[in-house]
């Protein structure tokens, strides 16, 4: 008998790994589509991010090496047109340094709030 011909093997939404086509990714958090290995925004196993394919559909250039396409409201999976905004990778980057708690270079700020030192516990966040 030939390898891989056999039929007792799930197909299709039977198989446990079926996805219907839609998955969100797990190293990245953002949706995936598949569209074809063939499509120009295709990875190499025929899945574009949705919000590249939405902002494609909606008649404008794919973002280049220097931009990316920022969620404003956070929300990897909302992919509406109305909340994708292209900007450049610095600005990008600079919008999630702040939230993270960063300064303008990238690094931690320091942060005394809630911690005990000299034998007291410090309640205000020093700027940064």
């Amino acid at each position: 008998m030939p390898k891989g011909v056999h039929e007792h093997h799930l197909h299709g939404q039977s198989h446990y790994r079926w996805n219907s086509g839609r998955m969100v990714s797990s190293t990245t958090g953002y949706v995936k589509l598949r569209v074809g290995k063939d499509h120009p925004l295709a990875d190499g196993n025929g899945y574009a991010y949705e919000h590249h394919l939405v902002w494609a559909a909606a008649g404008r250039a794919a973002p280049g090496r220097e931009n990316v396409l920022h969620h404003l409201n956070g929300d990897k999976t909302n992919n509406r047109l109305a909340n994708l905004t292209l900007m450049t990778r610095a600005e990008h980057n600079r919008i999630h340094n702040e939230e993270r708690g960063r300064d303008e270079k990238g690094h931690f700020c320091k942060r005394a709030a809630g911690r005990l030192l000299d034998g007291r516990t410090h309640d205000e966040v020093p700027e940064c």
